[in-house]
């Protein structure tokens, strides 16, 4: 099982987060987000984030000047586009940007949502699979995933999000059979503030149980 933390913007629920030795960590870098974080004080926090972690920049229909600014920055080893980025657009990221992988986010509402993703395959290191409101806590009907498989998305793995936390958790993985998971509301103690007690429970519990 390997879990995104998102969402920081403060050095505490960092701290425990990296102690806690989640698998990505990422920083939001879009403004109508409550969780956004500006680029030079996420490139601070950033700095105390090991190899072992890989950093992944959250961005929504991004210019290229502004993902040279996060190369430049932040370093990341993601960037995660959550807009309506398209083929094209991620292909010369690709070819800009080839130290930087790509996570494709896609908002699920009905099965069919799914036939999008063969679109995507040849430019898409991972997919992710949120609710129809991205960043609002709520997820969206799990059947959909019920009987999904990487091999559609050309073998790629992929993470399930939206609304999960400590307590959904089992439910949502027995029914999708995700083995990748991006949490953020889910270790809040309020809107786009991070609680480390949450973020050490959930992980105390996915380690020990999944």
């Amino acid at each position: 099982m390997k879990i995104k933390l998102c969402g920081f913007t403060e050095k505490e629920s960092l701290r425990v987060a990296i102690e806690a030795k989640c698998d990505f960590i990422g920083f939001v870098f879009y403004e109508k987000s409550p969780r956004y974080i500006t680029l030079e004080s996420a490139s601070i926090l950033a700095a105390k984030i090991p190899a072992t972690i890989a950093k992944v920049a959250v961005v929504v229909d991004p210019d290229f000047e502004f993902l040279a600014k996060i190369s430049q920055k932040f370093s990341p080893d993601f960037f995660q586009f959550h807009g309506s980025e398209n083929v094209n657009f991620l292909r010369e990221v690709r070819k800009k940007f080839p130290q930087i992988k790509i996570i494709k986010a896609f908002k699920l509402n009905e099965a069919q949502d799914l036939e999008h993703l063969k679109n995507f395959e040849d430019v898409a290191d991972f997919f992710l699979f949120d609710g129809a409101k991205p960043g609002s806590g709520k997820s969206f009907k799990w059947e959909i995933l019920k009987n999904f498989s990487s091999k559609k998305a050309n073998g790629r793995d992929w993470f399930l999000s939206g609304g999960l936390n400590s307590d959904n958790l089992d439910e949502a993985l027995k029914i999708t059979g995700a083995k990748m998971v991006d949490i953020s509301s889910g270790i809040e103690k309020s809107r786009g503030q991070k609680s480390p007690e949450l973020i050490q429970e959930l992980m105390t519990k996915v380690r020990n149980v999944f």
